[in-house]
């Protein structure tokens, strides 16, 4: 709920996921087992691919490239989703993965889930 000042979009805004440092064209995988919701092309998140795990968490990975996924898939850990690319909405900071987590339509701390 706390507004941080996005240097890239010049403007006030809550930040409602956790930001993790991945050289571009690294490998992600998810950080539960679930179902992908979906795949996504987002003008501000980049590629994006949303995956629930059995507790109802949606995971939503933002930044990708090269997704290797499609919607209906069930995935493991060990299960390729991208390669990390870029955040267009954080393009002014180092590369990285934008993850957020949401719940009932809540947003929860990523790391507290971990």
């Amino acid at each position: 709920d706390e507004l941080v000042y996005s240097a890239t979009l010049g403007d006030w805004r809550t930040h409602n996921g956790a930001d993790y440092a991945a050289p571009a064209g690294e490998s992600v995988y998810p950080a539960k087992a679930g179902k992908v919701d979906s795949v996504t092309e987002d003008a501000l998140w980049g590629y994006v691919v949303e995956i629930t795990d059995k507790n109802g968490v949606t995971w939503r990975y933002c930044g990708l490239t090269d997704t290797e996924v499609k919607a209906g898939d069930s995935v493991t850990t060990a299960t390729a989703i991208g390669k990390a690319g870029s955040v267009p909405a954080e393009a002014s900071g180092e590369a990285h993965l934008h993850l957020e987590c949401i719940k009932d339509g809540a947003y929860l701390d990523p790391e507290g889930l971990l």
